[in-house]
């Protein structure tokens, strides 16, 4: 999906249908988008390292985000434990060639009444910073 540069609501809007959250209107949806905690830019080079017991709906393991503005390393996302071992990094490329990404993540919690409950399920997005095309890059559940 192709979007205009830099609509962070587009971003939302495009995680929370990665994760049905229109079927799930008692549920609560938040989005949280990622910036470079040294300079807060929002271009970011990821690596995703999957960890034993990962799967492609339920992702576990490490997203970095490298800086694109200052080089700053970071851990973004982190869904592991000690017994969980690193099985394989990818570094993600959108399909127009560009690494960098404006990063976000929508987590589905359950709610009745607007009472929250369990966590559900979440996505991780992003934004080609270069042809602004939108893609989901991993699923937790």
């Amino acid at each position: 999906m192709a979007g205009s540069a830099g609509s962070l609501s587009e971003l939302d809007d495009f995680a929370r249908q990665c994760i049905d959250s229109q079927n799930h209107s008692e549920d609560i949806h938040q989005y949280i988008q990622f910036v470079c905690s040294a300079c807060k830019s929002a271009a970011l080079r990821l690596t995703i390292e999957h960890h034993t017991g990962s799967e492609e709906w339920d992702f576990k393991g490490i997203l970095w985000g490298e800086c694109s503005a200052c080089g700053y390393l970071g851990r973004i996302f982190t869904f592991t434990g000690e017994s969980r071992k690193p099985l394989r990094e990818e570094q993600p490329v959108c399909d127009c060639g560009g690494r960098d990404f404006q990063v976000g993540m929508c987590e589905r919690t359950e709610g009745e009444q607007g009472i929250p409950g369990f966590f559900d399920e979440g996505v991780i997005v992003g934004k080609c910073i270069l042809c602004h095309r939108n893609r989901a890059f991993v699923y937790t559940d």
